[in-house]
């Protein structure tokens, strides 16, 4: 590979997506979400207080995982980078396959360890494993699709604006849709199983029809031009790349870790009101379509890497306010209205940043890379979510957490450390 800028991309001459291919590349978004969102809110739960596993052995669980993602997801990137392309494209196809590959280890990733009490942890290692592996499958080629889709900077700002849609609709609907459905259930297995056969549904049939509804218009110049696996890393050390990857990561560990601790919050130091879940998420939700709507006008007057930071900050500003009155309901509304403003402004962002430094990668190191890039991205999430269920886990089990009983104080202070302060100080 020479050391010469690579050719530009090419694209047809025109580049305007249609009404309905957005509606398919929402679908698509959409979908993909239910997988991590129930993981990182709900698994370290489900494990502790319905399956009975010592929290601190869940926590390594998680971090144990995610060493082992660090490997797969450059390595899935690759394969995907060196997919031959076919006449419906090179990411479409895998992104199919991988979500029905994905649902069924999904259901197996709750149901295996709950259903079979013998050798119920290495079920759940073994599952937990592997749902990073056929995450990937489905999320990598997913994020690989804006770069591939157009090469228009305003068609690009409008996928990235609807992925960011998608992304909090569907987290939103976990959010205030869970709590209810545990609430009303009075039977927690009973509750959990119904959220994870909805889930499976929405990411089987959500992302096949999604697949099915976009076109990949972007091509590389040459498309023999392939890389060799040791570039892959160099492209994580380049200066844009590395620094989107970093704060993603740390701001997401963060966001996971609140989520993971809020239901634990709720149930224990709220007692057991899991219902005020649901409105707090609503108020969230209020907070993050004002921020999506006008993140556009604020990228534009500001740029976006400030705009992303003005995000962060107000995600960790909204979580210390809690402090306040820790316990005072109608306040964490308030808190979470602010704390939504901050999570849409920087997720509305960040996928657009993403698409950007793919031409970035193209142009410095003459590589088209979509997967390698969005398998990184894919890893952020993956990690964010072990990292961000693991710290509470070793919090809970360094406190004396005793599931589905009265906790200490020293226990309720962990949870409201995990679910307010440390998340704050990660933002």
């Amino acid at each position: 590979m020479s050391g010469q800028a690579a050719t530009p991309a090419t694209a047809p001459a025109t580049t305007r997506i249609g009404r309905r291919e957005k509606a398919a590349f929402f679908l698509a978004n959409f979908s993909n979400i239910p997988v991590m969102s129930l993981i990182g809110s709900y698994l370290l739960i489900f494990y502790t207080d319905v399956v009975g596993l010592d929290p601190g052995a869940v926590a390594t669980l998680f971090l144990l995982s995610r060493v082992l993602d660090g490997v797969n997801d450059p390595l899935m990137g690759y394969v995907v980078d060196h997919l031959p392309r076919r006449p419906t494209g090179r990411f479409r196809p895998f992104l199919a396959l991988g979500a029905v590959v994905c649902s069924l280890n999904f259901l197996l990733l709750w149901l295996g360890p709950a259903l079979m009490p013998v050798g119920k942890l290495v079920i759940a290692y073994a599952t937990y494993v592997l749902i990073g592996i056929t995450f990937d499958l489905m999320d990598i080629p997913l994020n690989s699709l804006i770069p591939a889709m157009t090469d228009d900077a305003g068609e690009r700002n409008s996928l990235s604006a609807i992925k960011g849609f998608a992304y909090l609709s569907c987290s939103m609907l976990v959010v205030i849709g869970a709590p209810i459905v545990i609430s009303a259930v009075k039977v927690p297995f009973t509750a959990y199983l119904i959220l994870v056969l909805v889930a499976t549904a929405i990411v089987a049939v959500g992302s096949g029809l999604g697949a099915a509804g976009v076109r990949e218009r972007v091509a590389p110049a040459d498309p023999d031009r392939k890389y060799s696996f040791r570039k892959v890393f160099p492209m994580l050390l380049l200066a844009p790349v590395l620094v989107t990857f970093l704060a993603v990561f740390v701001y997401s560990v963060g966001s996971t870790m609140m989520n993971a601790m809020l239901v634990y919050f709720a149930k224990y130091v709220l007692d057991n009101r899991i219902d005020v879940l649901s409105l707090a998420g609503a108020a969230s939700f209020v907070g993050m379509l004002i921020a999506l709507a006008l993140s556009p006008r604020i990228a534009t007057r500001f740029g976006k890497r400030i705009a992303f930071g003005c995000g962060v900050l107000l995600f960790g500003i909204g979580l210390l306010l809690r402090l306040f009155s820790v316990t005072s309901i109608p306040w964490l509304y308030a808190c979470a209205f602010v704390i939504g403003l901050g999570i849409g402004l920087s997720m509305s962002l960040q996928y657009g940043v993403q698409a950007d430094n793919v031409d970035f990668v193209d142009w410095k190191m003459g590589i088209r890379a979509e997967g390698a890039l969005a398998s990184f991205l894919s890893f952020v999430a993956k990690a964010a979510s072990g990292f961000g269920g693991a710290i509470p886990g070793y919090l809970l089990a360094s406190a004396g957490y005793i599931a589905n009983q009265a906790q200490t104080q020293t226990a309720k202070d962990a949870i409201i450390l995990g679910s307010t302060v440390a998340p704050a100080l990660l933002g």
